[in-house]
């Protein structure tokens, strides 16, 4: 499946809402879904209990989901939102990952000398 395919899939289960209260929304979701990932990931590491993979494949899915509702409130496609995800990191980091790049923000200077 690919990110326009999935997008279409999701939208099918999305309520409709009037644009402001879609944003509210997609806004909530998101964070609640971080929420609940944080949460299976402080029961490991924190108190010890077994890593539920299951759970977070669950979480992510979910936060997929919300992504890609938010792309469509915003007109936007989840395949455009990836290739302009890539083109900043490719500027932000030419190689690979380094923290001297990730302070440098290489992207984000570009753009202030245009």
């Amino acid at each position: 499946m690919n990110l326009a395919e999935y997008q279409v899939l999701a939208m099918r289960t999305a309520k409709e809402l009037p644009r402001s209260k879609a944003l509210l929304h997609l806004v909530t979701g998101l964070c609640s879904e971080v929420g609940e990932l944080a949460d299976n990931i402080k029961k490991a590491e924190i108190y010890g209990a077994n890593h539920d993979w299951e759970n977070v494949a669950e979480e992510l899915g979910d936060l997929l989901w919300f992504t890609a509702y938010a792309a469509n409130v915003s007109g936007m496609s989840l395949e455009t939102i990836a290739r302009l995800n890539i083109e900043k990191l490719r500027k932000r980091y030419p190689e690979k990952y380094t923290d001297e790049l990730a302070l440098a923000r290489l992207d984000k200077h570009e753009v202030a000398q245009s």
